[in-house]
């Protein structure tokens, strides 16, 4: 089969560019790319916080982990008080299930702390699943899950938050409209004229289409890369080719290939 060309995968991308709603991470990643106010907007409803204020966010933010599995986060945002949130899209049960929640927290405290510093400095946080289904089974429109003391109804305050929004329930609330904006894919039935005046940007204009453009064919590069680093990965298990030929297979450079290499060395105590 021949590889499409650059123009042809662009026409592709045109096409798709309609059906997109925010609940699709590839749509999120452009609407709330370099738009702190628009995810300020979203912060404010869910927390039903009017005067929260966001000061920074970052989409795909990558929190490393050097000894096991890393972790990519839709949004991270943090507040004027340096309360942190990560915002999660998810149209698949299994992304949100309990324990990637816990994973998500503990890795955001691993790389929050600098060496030596007090574990009193861990800031607040959230992590927040907007799910395309009712993930807990239990009809409620937003789920806010804290540890207990067992005997008791005492909160352990440990200032780790983990939320639930259930986008099935799209009713006349502030929350409810959020997620029936969610599920749009016209901006002229969208309720939020904030998120309605980008989504018109980026599906209505010649400029928007260009940036979902490149989003789209930036994003495939990607996910072209991970399966070349998952080839490269597995090849330099079997220790049966030189980093030069796995490199020449998988057509990642040959320094890649060796920082794999070190990353997939046994670590010792």
């Amino acid at each position: 089969m021949e590889a499409k060309t650059k123009e042809q995968r662009h026409e592709e991308y045109l096409k798709k560019i309609p059906e997109f709603i925010l609940m699709d991470d590839t749509f999120m990643n452009a609407c709330f790319n370099e738009q702190p106010q628009l995810v300020q907007t979203v912060l404010r409803i869910i927390m039903d916080k009017p005067g929260l204020i966001v000061k920074s966010s970052q989409i795909q933010k990558v929190f490393k982990n050097l000894h096991g599995r890393s972790v990519t986060l839709d949004i991270d945002a943090v507040d004027e008080n340096n309360v942190e949130y990560d915002i999660e899209l998810q149209q698949a049960n299994k992304g949100a299930a309990p324990e990637r929640a816990r994973f998500i927290s503990s890795i955001i405290d691993a790389n929050i702390l600098d060496p030596g510093e007090d574990f009193d400095k861990l800031p607040e946080t959230y992590v927040i699943f907007v799910t395309l289904n009712d993930v807990l089974k239990k009809g409620q429109p937003i789920y806010h899950i804290r540890r207990t003391i067992e005997g008791s109804d005492d909160v352990f305050e440990d200032k780790s938050h983990i939320i639930y929004v259930n986008s099935e329930i799209q009713n006349e609330t502030p929350l409810g409209r959020l997620m029936h904006d969610f599920h749009c894919k016209n901006a002229g039935d969208m309720f939020n004229k904030d998120l309605a005046e980008r989504v018109d940007q980026l599906k209505n204009t010649e400029r928007g289409n260009q940036f979902m453009c490149k989003i789209m064919e930036d994003l495939a590069r990607d996910e072209r890369n991970e399966e070349k680093i998952t080839i490269a990965c597995k090849l330099l298990k079997m220790n049966t080719m030189s980093i030069e030929e796995i490199a020449d297979v998988t057509g990642l450079s040959i320094e890649k290939v060796k920082e794999l290499a070190e990353e997939l060395k046994p670590k010792t105590a």
